[in-house]
This record gives C-alpha cells, structure tokens and sequence, in this order.
C-alpha cells in the first residue's frame, strides 16, 4: 500500500487512554508483536519493573481507563505503545507530566540510546527542557528563537520566563 507520513510518526499525550482490558492489548493494539518486543519497549519506557509487580504482569486487566495505574504508570505505557509502531518520529506532548524528573530523563536517555526515532518533545517543565539538545522557542504563537538551553538563557524573553518558572517552582517547594 502507499506510504503515509501517519506511518512514520508515533504521537503520546499527556492524558493517555487504556482500555478495559489486559496491558498486552493496550500495548499492542492489533499489532502482531512478540513478548520479547513489549518487553523492551516496556523496559525504554522505565514501566518494566512496575508492570512486572502487577498481579498477572502484563496479562493484568487494566480496568475502566486504566484507573489501576497512576498517572504516570499509564503514560509510561502509552510511550511504550507508541516505541512498539517502531515511528521514525516520536512526539511526546507533555507525555511525562506526570512522571517525576528522574524517571523522565531515565525515559529519555532510553528513547536515544535504545531506538532509532527522532524525539520531539512538547514541555512545560523546564528539567525537561534541559534535557534537550535542540530547544524551539515558541513565544506568541511564532518561533522566536533556537538552541540549546543554555544559549537561549541569553535571550531576554526566554531567560525571564526560565526565571519567572524557577521563582514559582520555589515558591511551591
């Protein structure tokens, strides 16, 4: 059949969506995909060690929504649903909002070393931020700047929101 751009590009939000029904079916949709393959996508996502504490593992049903999981329990699934299209482009738009820092830059560092997809990451948080090679500004709905964390910190705009996200994070703690 033809080929579609949709092919090549695996996208995970941050509300994700589980099915009432076991974690393999979740993960795979109507794939054929071998055990060995979950396995792995599961241990890039850093979901492995929980979903091995689950009650029949990946055989687990996962209820309404997957509500047996945390939040950050189903985004980890949902990025390894997505590692298991193999895309040659994952987009991850805030996908991991709801996993602490460590294990999102345990996730990242995954993503690069394990796969061979180009990572787009969409973030508010700015540890995630840090963690980019490349950092799009975006400031009223136009691209304003490129770069690495560290030299768009000399751009004013960008340097004020760092600082104003760092004072409210503070503020928080």
């Amino acid at each position: 059949g033809p080929d579609f751009v949709s092919d090549h590009i695996a996208s995970v939000f941050q509300e994700t969506f589980l099915f009432a029904s076991i974690l393999r079916e979740n993960l795979i949709l109507d794939g054929n995909v071998s055990d060995s393959d979950i396995h792995s996508a599961l241990q890039v996502a850093s979901a492995q060690d929980f979903v091995s504490e689950l009650p029949q593992g990946i055989e687990t049903i996962m209820g309404e929504r997957g509500v047996t999981l945390s939040g950050g329990q189903r985004q980890r699934i949902a990025i390894a649903r997505a590692l298991l299209r193999k895309p040659s482009v994952l987009v991850l738009d805030d996908a991991t909002s709801a996993v602490d820092p460590k294990v999102e830059a345990e996730i990242l560092q995954n993503i690069k070393k394990e796969t061979n997809c180009s990572l787009l990451v969409i973030a508010h948080r700015l540890a995630t931020i840090r963690l980019a090679e490349r950092v799009i500004f975006i400031d009223d709905g136009r691209v304003s700047a490129s770069g690495s964390h560290d030299e768009l910190l000399k751009i004013d705009d960008y340097a004020n929101l760092v600082s104003a996200y760092e004072d409210i994070t503070l503020r928080h703690f």
